[in-house]
C-alpha cells in the first residue's frame, strides 16, 4: 500500500475516533484517485434468487456465484423494474424507467431519454475509465440520436469502450458494436461477454480505476448452450428446454469463476468491487412455456423460485426483488446480509459518491447505499416507497388504460400490488412470502394511503414518459406486434 494510502486512512480513522466526523460525512469518498476502488458490474438477463444453489434450489449448479455469495454482502430486499430495457434505465440513470422515458421493452420506448446525465459519464467525471461489454438495451437500432439530437448510443454517452448490441446477442459466434463498428466474435455469447471484458480492463491503465460493466444476454430466450453445461443435467428430472435454461445459468456461473480467478491473479483485486445482480424476477414464460401462471403462481416444472410469488412482467415480489452481491475486501463483511429496502435507482448514486461526484442537480430519486455498504447508518428511510410496473402497453394511447395493470407500490414490509386485472391486493411480504392472504380489509388507512401516493407518483412519472407523449404529440402511434 502506498505512503499517500496510509497518511489517508490514518486520518480518517484518528477523525472518527475523535468523533469529529458526522455518519453522513463518515460515507464520503476518499478524494485522491488512486484511492478509488476499480468496479465491475455484472448484470445477468432473466434469473433470479431461485436460480442460484445458494437460495436451496436443488438441481441448479452455480458453485461459483455461490462462493462470491458467502464472500459478499448480501442486500435480500433490493429490488428493479419487472422487465430487462426498464431495469438498465434505472441503474443507468438513477431515477424510475418511466421518469426517462422507458416504458418498455421495444420500439422507441425503450430509448433511454438523451437530455441526461448517466452512469458512465459520472463515472469519468470521477477520473474512472469506463468500458461496457454485452446487452444495451436503451436504444432502438437505427436510433443514433433522441428527441432532443444527442446520443443514444453506449459509446457516445460516457463509456470509452463499448462492445454491445442494441437487445440479445446471437447465442453462438455473435456480431457486436465495438464503439459503432460491427465485428463478429468468436465463441458463446455468455463467454465472450466475459472474455472481451476481461481484456478491456487488462488494457486499462494503472494509474487510474476502472469502471466495467459486463452485460449478459443470458439466459434470457432464445434457451440455447454450448454442451458441456447441457451435461451438467443429463440426470436430472428437468424437460430439454429447463435443461437449457439451466444450462445457461451454468454458463453464467462458470464465467463468474473465471472472472474472480482473474481478479485473484491480479495485485489491484483488494481494490476492486465486485458486484453481481438480475434484471428482473424470474422469467415469466420460462422454458416450454414454464414459469408462472397468470396469478403469479409458480406452475408444476422442473423450476424453483425461492418461495417467491410471480416473476418477469408481473406485479408480485417475485419480479423486482432480485439478488444484489457486493464484494469489497475490507469494507464489506463476508457473508453478510442488509435487508434495507433498496433499488436499482441507488446504484448511480451509490457509484457517484464512491467516485467523488456531485449529483444534487441530477434530480436522481435513488440514494447511496454506501453507508449500508460500509455497515453505517443507512440513507434509506423506513418510510420510503418503491413503485412497479410494467408498462408495456400496447401503444402511447393506452397510457391512462393500462394505469394499474400489473403496478404495485411497496414499502419494507407491505405490498399493494394490481393484478393482470387492475384488483389492487394488500400483502404482508415480510410474513407471507407467497403474497397468498390479501389483508386489504385488515389495514385500510395504508391501502388508502398507498392509493395515493401511487395516484400523485403516476400523474409525476407521466411527465418523463417523453417518447410516449412525442408518439401522442405527432399522432404517430407505433402498436406492438406479436411477442417481446
Amino acid at each position: 500500500m502506498n505512503t499517500q494510502k496510509i497518511i489517508t486512512m490514518l486520518t480518517v480513522v484518528a477523525l472518527a475516533l475523535a468523533g469529529q466526523l458526522s455518519a453522513a460525512e463518515n460515507s464520503k469518498p476518499l478524494a485522491v484517485s488512486k484511492s478509488k476502488p476499480n468496479i465491475i458490474l455484472v448484470l445477468t438477463d432473466d434469473m433470479a434468487w431461485g436460480e442460484l444453489g445458494m437460495s436451496g434450489n436443488p438441481k441448479i449448479k452455480t458453485p461459483n456465484i455461490d462462493r462470491l455469495s458467502k464472500e459478499s454482502l448480501r442486500f435480500t430486499n433490493f429490488n428493479v423494474a419487472p422487465t430487462c430495457a426498464p431495469s438498465r434505465a434505472q441503474i443507468m440513470s438513477g431515477k424510475h424507467e418511466f421518469s426517462v422515458g422507458v416504458t418498455h421493452t421495444i420500439l422507441d420506448r425503450m430509448n433511454l431519454r438523451d437530455d441526461i446525465t448517466i452512469l458512465p459519464q459520472i463515472m469519468k467525471q470521477g477520473g474512472y475509465q469506463t468500458g461496457m461489454v454485452g446487452k444495451w438495451h436503451l436504444s432502438e437500432p437505427g436510433h443514433k440520436t433522441g428527441l432532443t439530437g444527442k446520443p443514444l448510443e453506449p459509446h457516445r454517452r460516457g463509456f470509452d469502450t463499448a462492445i454491445y448490441t442494441f437487445n440479445q446477442l446471437g447465442r453462438f459466434n455473435p456480431t457486436l458494436s465495438h464503439n459503432g463498428k460491427n465485428s463478429k466474435y468468436e465463441g458463446y455469447c455468455g463467454d465472450v461477454v466475459f472474455d472481451e471484458g476481461i481484456k478491456w480492463m487488462e488494457s486499462c491503465s494503472k494509474e487510474k480505476p476502472y469502471f466495467a460493466y459486463l452485460a449478459t444476454s443470458i439466459p434470457h430466450t432464445p434457451l440455447a448452450a454450448p454442451q458441456r453445461y447441457k451435461d451438467l443435467y443429463s440426470g436430472a428430472k428437468l424437460k430439454n428446454n429447463e435443461k437449457n435454461y439451466y444450462a445457461m445459468i451454468s454458463a453464467v456461473d462458470e464465467n463468474i469463476g473465471k472472472l474472480m480467478t482473474w481478479m485473484a491473479s491480479r495485485k489491484d483485486d483488494r481494490e476492486t468491487i465486485l458486484i453481481f445482480m438480475t434484471d428482473n424476477g424470474h422469467a415469466i414464460s420460462g422454458p416450454d412455456g414454464a414459469g408462472h401462471s397468470r396469478d403469479g403462481r409458480l406452475k408444476k416444472n422442473g423450476l424453483y423460485n425461492f418461495g417467491f410469488r410471480g416473476g418477469k412482467t408481473q406485479s408480485w415480489r417475485g419480479a423486482t426483488c432480485v439478488p444484489f452481491l457486493i464484494r469489497w475486501p475490507g469494507v464489506t463483511t463476508s457473508n453478510t446480509e442488509n435487508n434495507t429496502l433498496a433499488s436499482g435507482m441507488d446504484i448511480l448514486p451509490t457509484f457517484a459518491e464512491i467516485a467523488g461526484v456531485g449529483i444534487d442537480d441530477l434530480g436522481v430519486q435513488g440514494v447511496s447505499l454506501l453507508p449500508d455498504i460500509k455497515g453505517e447508518k443507512s440513507n434509506v428511510t423506513k418510510d420510503r416507497l418503491l413503485f412497479s410496473h410494467v408498462g408495456r402497453w400496447n401503444a402511447s394511447d393506452l397510457m391512462e388504460t393500462y394505469k394499474y395493470r400489473y403496478a404495485a407500490i411497496f414499502n419494507n414490509r407491505y405490498r399493494l400490488t394490481w393484478g393482470e386485472k387492475g384488483h389492487p391486493e394488500l400483502k404482508d411480504y415480510l410474513n407471507d412470502r407467497e403474497e397468498e392472504k390479501d389483508i386489504t380489509s385488515e389495514h385500510p388507512e395504508l391501502v388508502q394511503r398507498f392509493k395515493q401516493e401511487y395516484e400523485k407518483w403516476w400523474e409525476a412519472a407521466k411527465t418523463g414518459m417523453v417518447n410516449d407523449l412525442h408518439q401522442l404529440k405527432t399522432g404517430k402511434i407505433k402498436r406492438r406486434k406479436g411477442g417481446d
